[in-house]
């Protein structure tokens, strides 16, 4: 093994560095995906495919965890000089199999954004461009997963040296990671965009659509680092010093991928910041000398389910049809269907067998009743 020139900095180890940042953004990436799960469970009580999918991001970036600490053990984090002929392959083995990792969670992390997406809204010009982005990250991820596998033949011979066969170039095999990098950061700023465009005709305040949009929209800084990424690809040329020279690309790629779990998870918090915001004010004003008894706060707080529970939506693809979902957290409401909804009231003149009081009738079609309130976003 060719170990090049001495280092002129000595035996550094970045190793310490490294171990920390991969256990913090675990840590982080686990505890919002825990939060999710907890509002989506008790609160909105809808578990959907989104929520499934970052779930897969999450056994992910785990498993990406472990296999980090296995190369700090290898010397990942020091000059290739130092290390013995073993712990360069054993490195290079595990980083293998990490960028696998990378691959897969990026990809159910975008997918559990399309599927969120799709659970907020009804119009067919946001559902099928968002389906279509489902094929083609899953496709695209595939494709260069296999094409990354297969790079050598054999394939130990990715991190076994000793051993005869081919391999990719070098410049092949960055342009796999190139091609990854460009999809992922495509499908970052095209998805960021669509909170902008369903809610850029709901009838709220600009304040809380800036809010909105910025909160589900974090998908752009995943594509700014992603972006830094793909600049700095150069370094995980195995040929020149990888266990050291390679550190500032990993740590990009770990904040990449835990900004895009949580990114993918904050605005599904939402619901659970309503309900705790309306269980405070109400405690606080149940207390003695607040002005207002404990029965009267309740009943002039409501929680944010009892505000929605007027507002029954009709089944429509990727939404849901509990009166918990997200459309009465985040109620967003089709511009093409407000539009054209049209409620005719009847009234009978009789007070026989048919007699009633007013009742409100939806013409139109099912997609086009379906309003959601907007007092919630207030």
């Amino acid at each position: 093994m060719d170990k090049g020139p001495v280092p002129s900095d000595g035996d550094l180890s970045r190793g310490p560095g490294i171990l920390a940042t991969t256990i913090i953004v675990t840590i982080l990436a686990d505890t919002v995906v825990a939060l999710r799960f907890i509002v989506r469970k008790w609160i909105v009580k809808n578990i959907g495919w989104d929520d499934w999918c970052i779930l897969g991001a999450v056994l992910g970036i785990t498993i990406g965890m472990a296999l980090v600490i296995v190369q700090v053990s290898y010397g990942f984090g020091r000059h290739k000089y130092y290390l013995t002929s073993h712990q360069l392959q054993e490195f290079q083995k595990y980083s293998f199999g990490e960028w696998i990792q990378t691959f897969a969670t990026l990809m159910w992390t975008k997918i559990s954004i399309c599927f969120f997406l799709l659970r907020i809204t009804i119009s067919k010009a946001f559902i099928r461009p968002l389906q279509a982005a489902i094929v083609i990250l899953v496709l695209s991820n595939v494709i260069l997963t296999v094409l990354w596998a297969v790079q050598c033949n054999p394939v130990a011979l990715a991190w076994d040296l000793t051993q005869q066969g081919i391999c990719f170039s070098v410049v092949q095999i960055d342009d796999i990671i190139l091609a990854q990098a460009v999809i992922s950061i495509v499908s970052d700023f095209y998805l960021a965009a669509f909170p902008i465009l369903i809610l850029r005709h709901v009838q709220i305040t600009v304040r809380v659509k800036v809010g909105l949009c910025l909160l589900m929209g974090l998908g752009v800084i995943t594509g700014c680092i992603c972006i830094a990424r793909a600049v700095l690809n150069w370094q995980n040329d195995y040929s020149q010093d990888p266990t050291w020279v390679s550190v500032p690309n990993w740590y990009l790629r770990s904040w990449e991928v835990c900004v895009g779990i949580i990114a993918a998870s904050v605005p599904t918090l939402r619901p659970g910041y309503l309900y705790m915001q309306d269980h405070l004010v109400a405690s606080f004003s149940s207390k003695p000398g607040s002005g207002a008894p404990s029965s009267q706060a309740k009943t002039l707080v409501p929680s944010p389910i009892a505000r929605t529970q007027a507002s029954k939506p009709f089944k429509s693809f990727g939404t849901s049809t509990s009166s918990t979902a997200e459309g009465n957290f985040l109620p967003l409401q089709n511009f093409e269907i407000r539009k054209t909804t049209q409620i005719d009231v009847e009234r009978k003149s009789n007070r026989g067998s048919n007699s009633g009081p007013y009742r409100p009738q939806m013409g139109r079609t099912d997609s086009e009743a379906r309003l959601r309130t907007v007092e919630d976003m207030v």
